[in-house]
């Protein structure tokens, strides 16, 4: 029995020795849960995390994230590492890290309309070595909503529609805002680093706007009605030439 429990506890000291990877989240390693608040709607979620390596040789990771329970409204729209090109999806491209070195890396949440207080989604995130499969770390990311972003009768008085979608030259946007300043309403498109690339200006409280995309690369976007300085409606878009 001694033997027995000896080999495990070796067994075990194996795994953890073998695994040479840590998370920081500012700045510390990741122990625990990270628990983060957030409020709906919001597409401008993002958290950021560090990969330490802490071996002597340089390795080649992926970070693949997973939603473990909880709502649908919460979801990730990218993940990618600090100076890499983002892609669309719950996993980075594949990247290096220096020996002993760490490379910082984020993941892009969409927020969506109309979660009540307290919804709750648990996400997984593990950087993986691409050379070792059992090299590897995963830490949980919990998001909690909590007092919403608009005030509510501003969301449901507006609608948002996109066609068509797949967009491949031209965009048009239907919109009806609530009985609010036109003049400091406007529709914004956003590409998945998060950056604006089209701004619409609103004119009325309801029409169609059409949008030149020739000259936008193909891959996801997010199309907002931006109401006196808060996202009241987001729409997926999605340009495929």
């Amino acid at each position: 029995m001694k033997k027995a429990l000896l080999f495990i506890s070796l067994f075990a000291s194996a795994i953890v020795l073998r695994a040479q990877i840590d998370v920081l989240y500012q700045g510390s390693v990741v122990t625990d849960t990270i628990v983060v608040y957030e409020q709906s709607p919001n597409e401008d979620c993002y958290i950021y995390m560090t990969c330490k390596n802490n071996q002597s040789n340089p390795i080649n990771v992926k970070v693949v994230s997973e939603r473990l329970y909880g709502s649908e409204g919460i979801e990730i729209l990218s993940v990618c590492a600090l100076g890499e090109t983002c892609v669309p999806g719950t996993e980075s491209r594949p990247f290096d890290i220096a020996a002993n070195g760490e490379k910082e890396f984020d993941s892009w949440v969409m927020i969506n309309e109309g979660l009540a207080k307290g919804t709750t989604t648990m996400f997984s995130f593990t950087v993986q070595d691409m050379n070792d499969e059992a090299n590897f770390r995963t830490v949980y990311v919990k998001y909690i909503i909590g007092t919403n972003a608009i005030n509510i009768a501003d969301r449901k008085n507006t609608a948002l529609d996109l066609y068509p979608n797949p967009a491949k030259n031209m965009a048009y946007i239907n919109y009806e805002l609530p009985n609010t300043n036109v003049k400091n309403s406007k529709i914004e498109i956003r590409n998945m680093l998060g950056s604006v690339v089209k701004v619409v200006n609103i004119n009325s409280n309801n029409g169609t706007q059409s949008v030149d995309v020739n000259n936008m690369p193909n891959g996801v976007y997010l199309c907002s009605i931006v109401c006196n300085g808060k996202v009241c409606q987001t729409k997926k878009m999605i340009i495929k030439h």
